[in-house]
Parts: C-alpha cells; structure tokens; sequence
C-alpha cells in the first residue's frame, strides 16, 4: 500500500516542504520562516506591554477626564447664566419698588410739612397734632426700613430643580401704606383691597406682566386653570379682574380649597364660583340656568372672599349686579385660593 503525503506551502516563501504550523493564524511555515514568525509574536508582545505601561500611567493620573463631565460642565454654565438673569430681574423689580416707594414716601413727608408748618403759622396745635404727627414720621419710617408690603418668595414648583425668586409687592401701590391719617373719626374698613399674583395649575395658558395676565395660549379650546398665590383663611379680602379678551365660551372665577391634595384636574369638591350669573359651580359641580347674559369682553368684575361669613361674592360692574355663594367649610376648608377656568384660545384675563 502506497502512502501519498500532503505537502503545504510555507506561507513566507512559498515553497513545499513545511515543517510547522501556527495555530493561531492557522498558517504553515518552513523551518527558517516558522522562526521568524515567532520571532514577530514575541516583538507584538512587547508592544503590547508597552501599551499596558502607558494605560496604566494613564489610569493612575488624575487629569484623566471623563467626557460626560463636559456636559455637566455645560449644564452647570448655563445653570448659573440663568440664576444670575432671575437674580438681576429680581434686583431690578426690587429697585423699582424702592425708587417708586421713595417717591411717595417724599410726598407723604412734604404733606406733613404743610400741616406742621400751617399749624405753627396760625399757632394752632396741640399735644394731639404731634402724636399724629410723630405716628406718621414713624409710619414713613418702617415703610423705609421694615417694608412689609413687598417680599422675595422661592418659586414652589415641584418639578422645579432650581427654584427661582421673584418680588412680590403685597399691596397694589405703595401709596396705599402711606395715605395720611387725619383728625376725623375712623371708619371700619369693610374689605381689603389685597394684591395678587397668578400662578398655572394646569392646561394650555401662560402668564405675563409679572403673572397678572393669565391668557389661554393654545390654538384649539381646552379647559386651562389658574390659580392665586395667596391664601385665606380669615377677613375680608377683594380681587378685582378686567377681562382683556374673550372668545364665544365664558370664564370662570370663583375659589378652591388649598388644604387638600386635588385628585382629578377637572373636578374638585371644593370648587366654588361661576361661570356667569346663574351658571354656578357649587361642591364642584355645575347648577345652570336660563338667563343668556355673559361676562363680555373689558368687563371688571370683583372677587370678593368673606372667611368671616364663609361665602364669595361676585360683583359685575358693568351691571352693577352682585351675587354671592355660600361654602360649607366641611367641603371648602380654609385655606381658600381664588380660581380662574380659561376654556377658548387667545381667552386673557388681568388682575388690577
């Protein structure tokens, strides 16, 4: 029997006769070739050590950086632009405040100077016109020094990372603070005219000229609510609305109760108002009527809060028709917030 062997090319020169062959590359060498090939390995060992030398240097280093530091990097940047512009709004409607404040504070003074110098002309004072007038000095004073009608309040946005500030004057012209007390009887002041601030619930709407200006910002209709920042719980508080623009379907203004976590964004028990004068909303829940007469477009109304009575009022003045609600404190408990309902687009509606 005749064997017949199977003779492979070196993979170097090519020529019969190989005696090796590398499992690696699955190639078969000569002799002097198989050698050489080793020799090759050996060297791309070396090489990979002195690649395993420099990665190492490297990952002892503390310069090394991660590239997703460059986009917090960038986020931190931006972060800060955007405080940096929140903080000088909040400075420039602070200043605002001051100079204006100012201004009345002198007006106040000088007034006072006009009685004290008539009263010194005519010789005609006595120890009351300088406890009156002492009261005063010191009135204009803590209005200076310990304003109590303006603050700076931290956005309460839940979903917010960083909280913004903005200035809140509490009262809708400094000047109210510095009305002059004259020698007459005091009468009872039988509702506080109280400023306020919208802030967005939910729905397509934004705010605008220092959240006064609630419009309905989207192009099909849909049921936006916006509330107030403030909350009450006793006295006798007044809103006064002007209705900038308004499409075919009503608005809504009444109150909601602040003390409980809201469930559904479209009903809550302790919704309170009106949709117009015999369409009410009362525990939530629509009670309408026949009469066709609508809040229309630059009409003023006034939102009145009585805690002492438990009730709301609406006065439209336009009409000169005021109507009232009645709350049960069990289904609206205090804290109370007022509510606006915004339902067609372009809807606007500004708090004076």
């Amino acid at each position: 029997m005749t064997f017949e062997v199977e003779r492979k090319i070196c993979a170097t020169c090519s020529k019969n006769g190989c005696t090796a062959m590398c499992f690696g590359c699955q190639q078969s060498f000569c002799t002097k070739h198989f050698l050489k090939h080793r020799l090759s390995l050996s060297q791309q060992m070396k090489t990979f050590h002195q690649k395993q030398g420099h990665f190492q240097q490297d990952l002892l280093r503390d310069t090394v950086e991660h590239p997703l530091l460059g986009n917090i990097h960038a986020w931190e940047e931006k972060s800060i632009e955007k405080i940096r512009e929140i903080a000088e709004k909040a400075r420039h409607d602070l200043q605002q405040w001051i100079d204006r404040t100012k201004t009345e504070v002198q007006n106040s003074f000088n007034q006072i100077n006009e009685q004290v110098q008539s009263s010194e002309i005519t010789d005609n004072y006595t120890e009351l016109d300088f406890a009156r007038w002492n009261k005063q000095l010191e009135n204009l004073r803590d209005l200076l020094e310990k304003p109590s009608n303006i603050s700076v309040v931290e956005d309460e946005k839940p979903w917010s990372v960083i909280r913004t500030i903005k200035v809140i004057e509490k009262q809708s012209s400094a000047c109210s603070s510095l009305e002059l007390e004259k020698p007459e009887p005091c009468r009872e002041k039988m509702s506080e005219v109280v400023p306020e601030h919208f802030l967005i619930m939910f729905g397509p709407c934004k705010l605008s000229e220092n959240d006064r200006i609630v419009t309905h910002s989207n192009y099909r209709a849909g049921l936006s609510q916006t509330t107030g920042i403030n909350q009450y719980s006793s006295g006798k508080h007044s809103v006064t609305f002007l209705i900038e623009n308004k499409g075919n379907k009503n608005m809504f203004l009444g109150i909601i109760s602040s003390s409980h976590k809201i469930i559904s964004p479209t009903f809550d028990y302790s919704v309170h108002g009106w949709w117009n004068f015999d369409h009410t909303v009362v525990n939530g829940e629509s009670k309408t009527g026949n009469s066709e007469e609508l809040f229309q477009k630059d009409d003023k109304l006034t939102l009145t809060i009585d805690c002492n009575k438990h009730q709301i009022e609406l006065e439209h003045h336009r009409t000169k028709r005021c109507v009232n609600l009645q709350i049960k404190h069990d289904v609206c408990p205090y804290p109370w917030k007022i509510l606006v309902r915004l339902l067609t687009a372009g809807d606007s509606i500004r708090i004076l």
